[in-house]
């Protein structure tokens, strides 16, 4: 007797969690007319995350619970519950990636046909990164990460030489080479659409590449304005990232990292404008 109550107990636990959809999906091939796509918005990379679409062609209402998705750059996941009907853009945060080639990653969906009886199912395709965005983000981190690691890079006070037409914005950066990777080099700087580098600064793909190797050095980031509009400053999004280029072994060609900029120095360099443009 206390056999069959043991076994009526495990049937009814059994039946209860199929019903609440805890069992183990089953694999299954990817479904013919799903399409898959990797990318990121520009607003995303302010906020450090990417997504996959799903355009769903297959004929059938389905809904998702779980992607994971990923190559030998990074992996990420996301849950939830999302119907995909006829397509649905599914945002996870982007961890930081590695070096290496391409953006496409391999996805892993859960999934069921939409309705309460629907059996949940795994699925493993590709999602393509039609527009190369998720690869750039990744290449910057190849770079920030291969950088960072072969010196401790220290921007230091801003400072501006000379009155109106004639000033100049300096920002002095200290690159201290660890010697952890000593294959690595600095490769210059590059402008940005509301400010231009001088003739003195290490600008990409001109300068000499300096190898992290040796003595702490330092170099200086000169700035002009590129233009002297007011409307392009109150529209502006993007006047302060200038890119940090990598050399390396691992590194892909003309690969970058945006250098970080404090709010204080942010701040001197846009109060640099109104001088040199005579706004005030």
């Amino acid at each position: 007797m206390r056999r069959i109550a043991v076994l009526a107990v495990g049937l009814l636990i059994g039946a209860t969690l199929a019903a609440c959809g805890t069992t183990e999906p089953r694999e299954t091939a990817w479904p013919d007319g799903l399409t898959a796509y990797l990318d990121q918005t520009r607003l995303q990379r302010n906020t450090g995350e990417a997504f996959v679409r799903l355009i769903n062609d297959t004929g059938t209402s389905i809904e998702v619970s779980r992607l994971e998705v990923g190559s030998d750059r990074f992996r990420a996941r996301w849950t939830g519950s999302e119907p995909v009907d006829p397509e649905m853009d599914f945002d996870f945060d982007m961890p930081r990636g590695k070096c290496g080639e391409g953006g496409d990653a391999d996805l892993t969906i859960t999934w069921r046909e939409t309705g309460e009886e629907g059996e949940w199912r795994t699925s493993t395709g590709k999602a393509e990164d039609r527009y190369a965005n998720v690869d750039r983000l990744l290449d910057r981190d190849c770079a920030e990460r291969t950088l960072t690691e072969a010196a401790d890079i220290t921007v230091g006070e801003p400072r501006v030489e000379g009155e109106g037409k004639q000033s100049v914005f300096v920002l002095p950066v200290t690159f201290a080479p660890t010697e952890a990777l000593p294959d690595v080099t600095f490769d210059g700087w590059e402008g940005t659409v509301l400010f231009q580098l001088t003739a003195e600064t290490p600008t990409w793909p001109r300068a000499t590449p300096l190898p992290m190797t040796g003595e702490p050095t330092t170099l200086e980031l000169r700035v002009l304005p590129a233009r002297c509009d007011p409307h392009a400053l109150a529209d502006d999004k993007v006047g302060s990232l200038f890119r940090v280029h990598v050399g390396g072994p691992d590194v892909p060609d003309g690969a970058s990292y945006f250098l970080p900029l404090s709010k204080a120095q942010k701040t001197a360099l846009y109060d640099f404008l109104p001088g040199y443009c005579g706004w005030e």
